[in-house]
């Protein structure tokens, strides 16, 4: 009886999260999950395979594994209600059958792929937010400015140098032949420019490896089905990454950040994205003790782009910045200055939910 009940409330979680995913994929114009989600939460058989992804972000989890395989073999019918698969997708509203269909015969694949990988999404588009606060810390820490990226997938974010923008009336920042313009609105901020980079580390539980096609496969297959273009940008923003220097260190970024820290020089700048989220309050906070003992011998920059309930300890600490009610939602633009042993937090703006409008603090 016991287990009976302990397995009721783990379907009761998983539906929930479901629910909860459902208005998330509406307002990121994801129709096709949107629509599978509305079907999952009443079928107990797919809630039972989805219940061994991540959590909170188990709906992305099995749609993206589904997605992987159908990038690695387009001919199954599910493929025509794929937009980044087919030109001219089918209703998604007619597509659950088939997913049933697809996750039955593909259960031990899908199984697998939920033990083995994890959800790490990711846009080339991020690299708007990220470009004005890297001026900002580029300016007050000196140049070439070293890098560290807390979760960082693919190391997409970790090339931002290698893009042109163009955000504001300053016209295109960047290279007139870079291989991708990413457009946007920046509102206010700092005097853009292309910051040299000098070394790169990213840190990640499972680092994508932009060389390997089997990887981006599924770094492309967190793409929603509906944002073609976007993953386009991707896969060309891979390339990039494909071929720059950038050293990978896989694992717990408590466990690896000291030796990054001790293997890269002066000035650095610690960054990381809707990543801090997902961790557990007590390891966000080591997060900060580590920086703050770091920086008892030299100072630390810290960019998070991150919702405010991750700093909601600072809220009553001297020098901490109180984040307004839509941060809660979209994220604020954080900079963290660690000097001495101490820190001082400054919300610099706020990017909308697709990170192309960032609205600047006056």
């Amino acid at each position: 009886m016991t287990s009976a009940l302990t397995e009721d409330a783990r379907l009761s979680d998983t539906a929930a999260g479901f629910r909860a995913s459902e208005q998330i994929f509406r307002t990121m114009r994801a129709p096709l999950y949107e629509a599978f989600c509305r079907k999952v939460v009443n079928d107990p058989e797919m809630l039972a395979l989805a219940g061994d992804g991540m959590g909170a972000a188990a709906a992305t989890h099995l749609f993206s594994a589904v997605h992987y395989l159908l990038l690695r073999d387009p001919s199954d019918p599910l493929a025509r209600y794929f937009a980044t698969i087919d030109d001219d997708p089918l209703p998604a509203g007619e597509a659950y059958l088939e997913l049933v269909r697809f996750c039955r015969a593909h259960r031990d694949e899908i199984r697998d792929l939920l033990e083995t990988r994890t959800v790490q999404t990711t846009y080339a588009e991020r690299c708007r937010a990220l470009l004005a606060p890297m001026c900002v810390v580029a300016r007050e820490a000196g140049e070439p400015l070293n890098l560290i990226e807390i979760g960082c997938s693919g190391g997409v974010l970790l090339a931002f140098d290698k893009f042109a923008y163009r955000l504001n009336d300053q016209g295109v920042i960047g290279a007139p032949d870079a291989p991708l313009l990413l457009e946007g609105e920046l509102r206010g901020g700092p005097e853009l420019f292309i910051p040299r980079i000098g070394t790169r580390i990213g840190i990640d539980l499972h680092t994508i490896d932009a060389r390997s096609e089997d990887e981006r496969r599924w770094l492309l297959a967190l793409c929603f089905p509906e944002l073609r273009d976007e993953q386009r940008r991707l896969a060309k923003a891979l390339d990039v990454v494909a071929q720059t220097d950038i050293r990978m260190m896989e694992g717990d970024a408590l466990v690896h950040l000291p030796a990054a820290l001790a293997d890269t020089p002066d000035p650095v700048c610690v960054f990381h994205s809707a990543c801090l989220f997902y961790w557990p309050a007590e390891a966000r906070a080591r997060l900060d003790a580590m920086l703050r003992e770091a920086s008892r011998t030299r100072p630390i920059w810290r960019i998070a782009i991150e919702p405010a309930y991750v700093f909601e300890d600072w809220e009553n600490q001297p020098g901490g910045a109180a984040s307004p009610s839509h941060d809660l939602k979209t994220g604020g633009i954080n900079l963290i200055h660690y000097r001495d042993g101490q820190a001082t937090r400054e919300v610099l703006g706020w990017p909308n939910s697709d990170y192309g409008v960032i609205d600047w603090r006056s």
